[in-house]
């Protein structure tokens, strides 16, 4: 990194000899250090001509963004909170670049990702309610409980992969932690139930998927022998 006063000397040297391996000796002298090349000592020269200064001069920047487009951009999202900043950048001809900027940095907007949940019917409330009545009926007889299983399944995958929404990492910092990931690995699905006397299970499943005809198997085979 070349100092100004180091600069100065070159632009110097160079007007009084005009020669640029002039410049270069003496600069090692004077200061010990290898000297410039010949097209910056050049370059300096010029500049000092053109603009009788040696200052790094400062560069225009990223265009600053109008008010106007922030405006439009807080109002198509504000009409469309799920608009993407490429469809927005299209509608409003306003690089995606500068639409992700002013949506971040100056009107301090976050992304949030959709949480997808089962669509309920005007008569699941109707179902929901007869299904109470008929487990307060059921609770009365005392063999009931008894009878009452529980049971589940899930998908392992062979490799160890575990599923991301059940792992978290608490800290004051993002710890940009990654977990390899094996395409189309081997799974197993397993079956567990439990009622009050006894554990059926782990059965495992034969095959990828689990069918209707499945479950019957399950259910004649294993709980109700």
């Amino acid at each position: 990194m070349v100092s100004p006063r180091q600069k100065a000397f070159c632009v110097l040297a160079f007007g009084k000899t005009n020669s640029v391996v002039t410049v270069q000796r003496a600069f090692r002298r004077r200061f010990g250090i290898n000297p410039p090349c010949p097209k910056n000592i050049r370059r300096w020269f010029r500049q000092f001509q053109e603009s009788g200064c040696l200052c790094k001069g400062k560069g225009p920047g990223r265009p600053r963004v109008s008010e106007d487009q922030v405006a439009r951009i807080r109002a198509a999202f504000e009409r469309s909170p799920w608009k993407s900043t490429n469809r927005a950048s299209r509608e409003l001809a306003i690089p995606q670049s500068t639409v992700w900027r002013v949506l971040t940095v100056r009107l301090h907007l976050k992304t949030y990702r959709l949480q997808l949940v089962h669509a309920l019917t005007n008569d699941d409330t109707r179902k929901r309610m007869e299904f109470c009545r008929s487990m307060l009926e059921m609770m009365e007889d005392e063999t009931f409980i008894s009878r009452l299983i529980f049971s589940d399944e899930a998908t392992f995958q062979l490799s160890g992969t575990v599923s991301r929404h059940n792992v978290r990492i608490w800290g004051t910092e993002h710890p940009h932690e990654t977990v390899e990931h094996e395409r189309d690995s081997p799974e197993v699905n397993v079956f567990c139930a439990v009622s009050q006397d006894k554990v059926y299970g782990p059965l495992f499943f034969e095959g990828n998927t689990i069918t209707g005809q499945t479950y019957p198997d399950i259910l004649q085979n294993w709980i109700f022998t």
